[in-house]
């Protein structure tokens, strides 16, 4: 159960959502960017639709959240992690046949105003193929799922629908938030990027029944795919010779869609790091537009690696989009996303255009959640990559400057942001609970794997047990790993709005040292072959 501190906030947040929707409208036109749903702020709480006149709260489950209902007549989910004896990934669970997916039946319950129950009349059902999907968190007890809408019995006949009011797509991911025991990173920094860049994948939380069987607490998510609503590119015909695309750096690339770029067999990439292309698909990846995708990103990328910026001929800022890369570099370094330009990073560019970073993916590590600590002072990004070679340039690095001073007096303002943080807990209310009525075991350290929990560096280890005897050890390292653990749902909220605070506040007093970077020195010549 949550402390009476959250509680007393759901009474004092309330009353202030719809203020704050006209707020947050006025920060994205004073930012220019995009206009974002944000659910906690469209849709009424529980306490603001009174009591459930249909069962009087007394249901297993009533909710004024949207209910997803998954069906697998009993079948096995495939898509679990196999891990070695070293924690590295080897492989993924199948069915008792070799299958990687299967076929259920999805329904959703989100009539908007009112409460929501699992055996309500349906807003959508609709056949799908599901599986187990992401990269660490396969190894979670509350796993992540892909689902893929179709139609006529044919898993091959994809079936567009505007799932809990979001455009119409196939592809879905329901985001299980596991390791972030707050439940909302990922809700909360995928809407705010949205007006930062002017484009991220929509989400809408919702509550899982798999097979009859509450989940708890998810989220719906768009994935990154080609399409209206989505990332709107011109449309790939059958033997264009140039074409729109959309690429991303990942771990264990499908070698049947990696590109065989410039940084790729450079070696500039993370070791088991790939670049592979999502769009055009698989299906219309002929070598032939392989070959095209590759070298037109192969050619950015040697401008980028070359002796040109800091030179400061600027023929890097004709083929990309600037203002894409320095939002997307101030989002990444501010939440420190330890897997930027290592993994889940997305690159589109439409045939017609320059090459965009983003859309932004994967934030439920942010803020020193990943599984080992995360500094809260430094820079993480300024010399990874890419960007590397853009701070070079004093174009680029006063850009970034400049941004950031602006952001910071209003979408990410540090009252807005602890505010959002607040009204977001505010709104969930009794999911919460719910869903830690299902997965409060997770907060004992003690009873996670160790792929399930953050884990201290090894110097850390080291240092603690100097000296120690082989118990003594063991007990130092437990203890250890519950420091770094939060012990209940407050403490993880208060965790990640301490952390967060505290790294806007030092950006905001060293991001000018960023122009250290671009300044003339013996290497600010050198060529990169």
């Amino acid at each position: 159960m949550r402390g009476v501190k959250t509680k007393l906030l759901y009474l004092l947040t309330a009353v202030a959502a719809l203020a704050a929707a006209v707020v947050f409208t006025q920060w994205d036109a004073l930012n220019g960017g995009t206009e974002r749903y944000h659910q906690h702020l469209e849709q009424p709480s529980g306490e603001e639709l009174g009591p459930c006149a249909v069962c009087g709260g007394e249901a297993d489950l009533c909710t004024h959240l949207p209910v997803i209902c998954v069906d697998t007549g009993g079948q096995f989910i495939p898509g679990k992690g196999v891990y070695g004896s070293s924690g590295e990934l080897l492989s993924y669970e199948t069915g008792p046949d070799g299958e990687t997916e299967i076929p259920v039946t999805v329904r959703t319950v989100d009539g908007e105003g009112v409460w929501h129950h699992a055996d309500d009349e349906p807003s959508v059902t609709a056949q799908a193929t599901f599986r187990i999907r992401g990269n660490s968190s396969r190894a979670f007890s509350k796993s992540s799922y892909r689902i893929k809408l179709y139609e006529n019995g044919d898993p091959e006949d994809g079936l567009d629908l505007p799932l809990m009011g979001m455009e119409p797509g196939d592809e879905w991911a329901l985001h299980g938030p596991f390791l972030d025991k707050t439940l909302i990173r990922n809700y909360m920094w995928m809407n705010i990027s949205a007006e930062v860049m002017g484009d991220a994948p929509d989400v809408r939380f919702c509550e899982l029944v798999l097979d009859g069987e509450y989940q708890g607490l998810y989220l719906l998510m768009e994935t990154i795919s080609e399409g209206p609503g989505r990332v709107d590119l011109t449309d790939y015909r059958t033997g264009d010779a140039v074409c729109s695309y959309i690429v991303r750096i990942c771990s264990r690339p499908n070698p049947a869609k990696t590109l065989d770029a410039f940084s790729f067999y450079t070696d500039r990439l993370d070791s088991e790091r790939g670049i592979e292309l999502l769009y055009p698909t698989l299906d219309y990846q002929t070598q032939q537009v392989k070959d095209y995708v590759a070298a037109d990103f192969s050619e950015l990328e040697k401008v980028l690696y070359s002796s040109q910026i800091p030179q400061g001929d600027g023929a890097y800022k004709r083929m990309l989009d600037l203002d894409s890369f320095v939002n997307y570099y101030i989002l990444q370094e501010f939440l420190a996303v330890n897997d930027a330009f290592s993994k889940s990073t997305y690159f589109y560019k439409d045939v017609r255009g320059k090459l965009y970073a983003g859309p932004v993916w994967d934030y439920n590590n942010v803020f020193d959640n990943f599984f080992v600590p995360l500094e809260m002072e430094g820079f993480i990004l300024d010399q990874r990559g890419w960007f590397g070679q853009l701070m070079m340039d004093s174009d680029f690095v006063e850009r970034v400057i400049d941004r950031w001073h602006s952001l910071r007096r209003d979408v990410l303002s540090e009252e807005r942001l602890n505010e959002y943080i607040d009204q977001t807990i505010a709104w969930l209310g009794d999911a919460v609970d719910r869903n830690f009525r299902v997965w409060g075991w997770s907060f004992d350290p003690t009873q996670l794997g160790a792929l399930e929990r953050r884990e201290p560096n090894w110097w850390d280890v080291a240092q603690a047990s100097e000296g120690l005897g082989p118990e003594e050890q063991e007990q130092a390292a437990a203890q250890l790993v519950a420091s770094l653990n939060p012990s209940d749902f407050d403490e993880a909220v208060d965790w990640m709005r301490e952390y967060m605070n505290e790294r806007g506040r030092w950006i905001d007093q060293n991001v000018e040292t960023l122009r250290r970077h671009c300044q003339q020195s013996k290497n600010a010549s050198r060529i990169v072959d």
